[in-house]
């Protein structure tokens, strides 16, 4: 084998690089794929779930955004909407958040239930798992 030919080689490297992270996706991409559209609508409903916010990754749903934002409504959520994160490596995430509930009041300021949680002693802002951050 000449040196011509090794650098032949070793300048096809990064195509069949390429070749292999393509194939690498559309083989990931068919086996997350699973089930027909009402297991993924059962899937999508169960990650909704009952929290009052909800981050669910475009990639894991693999439906079309209409069908997601109607089993959202069903499940009684919101769609507030995307978050992409600063990594190349993470994926775009959809955001919800439940209609009526204590986020939803605190995103539309709704001052009547804001007036709630401060009768109930919830006067003041939060950091982490409710403890009263220092004035």
């Amino acid at each position: 084998m000449s040196i011509g030919w090794l650098l032949v080689l070793v300048a096809l490297l990064p195509i069949a690089a390429w070749l292999v992270a393509l194939a690498a996706v559309a083989g990931r991409r068919a086996l997350r794929r699973r089930g027909d559209d009402q297991t993924r609508r059962l899937r999508l409903a169960r990650m909704l779930g009952s929290a009052d916010l909800v981050v669910v990754p475009t990639s894991d749903v693999d439906l079309p955004e209409s069908t997601v934002l109607a089993v959202a409504t069903e499940a009684g959520m919101r769609f507030l909407g995307y978050e992409r994160t600063d990594s190349p490596l993470r994926r775009r995430v959809g955001v919800f958040v439940r209609a009526g509930g204590e986020v939803d009041a605190v995103i539309r300021g709704d001052a009547a239930i804001l007036g709630d949680a401060a009768i109930r002693g919830d006067t003041g802002p939060t950091r982490g798992r409710g403890a009263p951050t220092p004035r």
